[in-house]
């Protein structure tokens, strides 16, 4: 009998997503796709599941329960807030992830095409709008706040453009750079007046989330541009779109929001400074074939009762 891995991920209708799961999971696994991504749906597909995968979707205890052969929850990624780890770790579930070393050059580099992006906005030239100033990155500030393989990647490479890098960190004097330097900051009231263009790399977690809200924004500069590239909620989109409309803050690039997607009419949307991707800045093949297996190679490991590489509770085993 095949092992049933439910993915309840809506994004696995994707076919690369599909190809990429089925290829590299073991020979005996099954991968099973539930009709909808509805609650009651999923309880019912959960049904003799030994394997729960899924994304930014909520994966909730009572979902676990209802797999009563359950032996891992996997998610293709670092972030976990979308899974009930808690419920899982009272299962004696390993929760699985990926780590984000196999992304983190892809994000680094989405972020830096973000910036760019809106630096330039060749688009509106395209409109009629020549005299929209634009911007270079040499010269400029970059506030990061969170240093993590992420938040590294891009000072590197925001290095190279000639830009002078701030950051604020949960883990001070970590982050030892070759060829440049990295001004720390003790709190990010001081990091944020300072900073052209501020990067957030960091998890989402109760304290971090709302990070940046009308607070913060009125301390930073009206020029100064946001990249988000971590979690959506780390940032009060209303408060975000208000002060770019208002000309309290130049643009904002985001490769996640809160609510995701955002609802059809949201004043941010139609901003001209504001660039938006769709939650995609590791989406690159390699890093799909590369967390893809590791994830696979994982879920073998928990099914047969050996320990895993990549684990988010390790004290199940305690």
């Amino acid at each position: 009998m095949a092992h049933r891995v439910l993915n309840v991920d809506y994004r696995i209708r994707e076919p690369n997503r599909q190809r990429f799961l089925r290829e590299c999971l073991p020979e005996g696994y099954e991968l099973v796709i539930p009709e909808s991504f509805d609650t009651e749906t999923i309880l019912r597909a959960a049904k003799g599941a030994r394997v729960i995968l899924t994304s930014f979707e909520p994966l909730t205890g009572e979902m676990m329960r209802a797999a009563d052969d359950l032996r891992a929850v996997g998610k293709g990624g670092t972030g976990v807030d979308s899974i009930d780890v808690a419920a899982a770790t009272a299962l004696k579930i390993p929760v699985l992830n990926t780590p984000g070393h196999l992304r983190s050059d892809a994000i680094a580099e989405h972020a830096i095409t973000l910036m760019l992006m809106i630096s330039r906005r060749p688009w509106l030239w395209e409109e009629g709008h020549t005299t929209i100033q634009h911007n270079e990155l040499m010269g400029a500030t970059l506030g990061i706040v969170g240093l993590g393989n992420i938040g590294r990647g891009v000072a590197k490479r925001c290095a190279a453009f000639g830009m002078e890098i701030i950051a604020h960190t949960r883990t001070p004097g970590k982050f030892r750079p070759e060829g440049f330097t990295v001004e720390e900051t003790a709190t990010l009231e001081e990091l944020l007046p300072r900073a052209d263009y501020l990067l957030l790399s960091l998890p989402l977690t109760e304290e971090s989330r709302g990070l940046i809200g009308a607070k913060e924004i009125a301390l930073m500069k009206d020029t100064a541009f946001l990249i988000n590239i971590a979690r959506g909620a780390h940032v009060d989109i209303d408060a975000m779109a208000e002060a770019i409309a208002g000309g309290k803050f130049a643009g904002a690039g985001l490769d996640v929001t809160a609510p995701e997607p955002l609802p059809e009419g949201h004043p941010i949307l139609g901003l001209p400074s504001v660039v938006i991707s769709p939650h995609s800045a590791s989406h690159t093949s390699g890093v799909q074939q590369r967390s893809t297996q590791l994830l696979c190679d994982n879920i073998r490991r928990a099914v047969e009762g050996e320990r895993a590489t990549s684990l988010v509770n390790p004290e199940i085993y305690d």
